[in-house]
């Protein structure tokens, strides 16, 4: 799912949306990028895929409401297969805006850092926290209602799933600290901060004794180059994102480390973003391409730990 997420962008979408294509885009990922993404060899990849796919394709999304006796239950694709050592995934159309939404923050997230995290609430969380990257917009405190709804602890009828979430300190402790905590181990470009009180990565507020609010306590950490800096301010006028992936696809195909204007980790998860068009004008992404671009992705982390 995650996979499919990187890939989804309305460009994709443009000609189902004016009426010119009669069914949603379908996304299309090779052997290679499959292995790189899952960590398995080309001959585990029916094995691995086969059963998270019958998972995936079973799922559906849906609303009761006793009250009215009604429901309404949506499947999240339309086709999910592999032949040919290729997964195809076509999602459901009728979820076109809500696939839309979520693409959008996670296009920013890092996906070695995400397949990383253990813990679902933690896999929650990132998204969210990737999704604000630019200084110039921030995250505001969720309320704690918020909260529980982007946990998935509650049920259709918006009642918590389980009783012991009432208690803030419980819900707090589980989902909030042990997240940013497994987080933190994982990811070196997002820095934590500590409030007033001493906690670390988030500060509770309160409307009188009662937590109403968390507001989470982070930034991103960006490399400071110089002569890169330099370089690309000769650039002019910032590209198109389509013209950047190409200009970053180009930086991978013919990588040599410790280059000066090698791409950063934002560029290179921009990058995969528009793989799909980027196959399209010819562009391979085949087995050596995902050596060179791994290589790249490990230079560019590199660079942004701390001294």
């Amino acid at each position: 799912m995650a996979l499919l997420l990187s890939r989804l962008h309305e460009d994709h979408w443009q000609s189902f949306i004016d009426g010119t294509a009669i069914r949603a885009p379908a996304y299309q990922f090779k052997s290679d990028v499959l292995c790189d993404w899952l960590g398995v060899s080309s001959t585990n990849l029916y094995n691995t895929l086969s059963g998270p796919a019958e998972k995936l394709s079973n799922r559906l999304i849906g609303v009761r409401n006793p009250t009215t006796r009604e429901f309404d239950f949506i499947t999240l694709f339309k086709r999910l297969s592999y032949k040919d050592a290729v997964l195809t995934i076509i999602p459901n159309d009728e979820l076109m805006k809500e696939y839309l939404g979520v693409a959008q923050g996670h296009a920013q997230v890092d996906h070695r850092v995400f397949r990383k995290l253990k813990k679902e609430h933690s896999k929650r969380l990132y998204p969210l926290l990737s999704r604000f990257k630019n200084q110039s917009h921030t995250l505001h405190p969720q309320s704690i209602e918020e909260l529980h709804g982007f946990f998935g602890l509650l049920n259709e009828k918006g009642e918590l799933l389980k009783t012991s979430y009432a208690n803030n300190k419980v819900f707090i402790d589980r989902c909030i600290r042990a997240s940013i905590e497994e987080i933190s181990k994982h990811d070196p470009n997002l820095e934590f901060l500590v409030s007033d009180d001493g906690s670390f990565g988030y500060r509770a507020i309160r409307r009188g004794r009662k937590i109403a609010k968390i507001e989470f306590l982070y930034h991103w950490r960006k490399p400071v180059n110089k002569e890169e800096a330099a370089e690309r301010s000769q650039l002019g006028d910032t590209p198109s994102p389509v013209a950047m992936a190409e200009m970053v696809y180009d930086l991978v195909a013919g990588f040599e480390p410790g280059q000066s204007g090698n791409p950063t980790v934002e560029e290179l998860n921009g990058m995969m973003m528009y793989s799909a068009q980027l196959m399209e004008s010819g562009r391979a992404m085949d087995g050596d391409f995902m050596v060179r671009f791994s290589a790249a992705m490990r230079e560019a982390m590199a660079e942004t730990k701390p001294s």
